[in-house]
């Protein structure tokens, strides 16, 4: 078969005519064969051409999907694998990405680093996990997470905190710093940390022990005897983050009234 014609379709792909069909093929591929106007094809040759353009078409999805953003070599095989490419192939691929340093898991991690910190409020255990997750080695993790100030966690922390403390003021004070320290342990922060910063803060709740205690009172009085309906307050009370002290405070109080 012969070469006929060339037809342009995107940046490094061609669709070439010969006398009786047509093939799309990557521009690395025509030149490897030196696929001239004219040149005669056998199947044998073919053969070669269309491994090898296989081969391509890996490589160049591979590309496309490192484009979009940085990927980890455990990412992009994954990628593949999902593709349904053999897993030789993908092998061959990722090696070939990792000789021309177009794949390399140290500098993914570091630029992961940097973007997370900076761009999200997550700790640096949460994006030390999502890193591991990704096929980081540990050693990698842990030499760049160990260069980030301690200062800028805090610092960082801190202005979370502090957000939350506005979104979480009508809770009592109780339950303001367990929701703030569940939410910054989820996030990847460390509990010391957490509470270094809590232990400087200001902290206004505009709860109301004395209100909450008699709409409960009012909602339950009708329902149960005297004992019962202390114990169905305090639990209410509690479960509102009140602390077990001014719970047991106001009951006293309102008891021998």
């Amino acid at each position: 078969m012969k070469i006929i014609k060339y037809k342009k379709i995107s940046n490094n792909k061609y669709k070439i005519y010969f006398d009786n069909s047509s093939l799309v093929l990557y521009e690395n591929v025509i030149l490897k064969y030196n696929l001239l106007f004219k040149k005669e094809i056998d199947e044998d040759l073919l053969e070669k051409i269309n491994k090898d353009n296989y081969k391509e078409s890996i490589y160049d999805i591979s590309i496309k999907y490192i484009d979009v953003r940085m990927r980890s070599k455990k990412e992009l095989e994954k990628y593949l694998i999902n593709k349904k490419y053999e897993k030789k192939d993908v092998d061959d691929t990722i090696n070939k990405l990792l000789e021309k340093n177009i794949l390399n898991d140290d500098l993914f991690c570091k630029s992961y680093i940097i973007d997370k910190f900076n761009l999200t409020n997550k700790g640096l255990d949460k994006i030390k996990n999502e890193l591991i997750n990704l096929g980081i080695d540990e050693k990698i993790i842990y030499k760049y997470l160990s260069l980030v100030d301690n200062n800028l966690i805090l610092n960082k922390l801190n202005k979370i905190i502090d957000k939350q403390l506005k979104i979480n003021s009508k809770f009592p004070i109780n339950k303001i710093k367990n929701k703030i320290i569940n939410s910054c342990i989820n996030l990847g922060y460390k509990y010391e940390d957490i509470i270094n910063v809590l232990e400087n803060c200001k902290i206004n709740s505009y709860s109301n022990i004395e209100n909450d205690y008699n709409k409960l009172l009012n909602k339950y009085k009708n329902k149960y005897d005297c004992y019962k309906l202390q114990n169905i307050i305090k639990s209410k009370l509690y479960q509102k983050g009140y602390e077990i002290e001014e719970i047991n405070e106001i009951i006293n109080k309102n008891s021998r009234i």
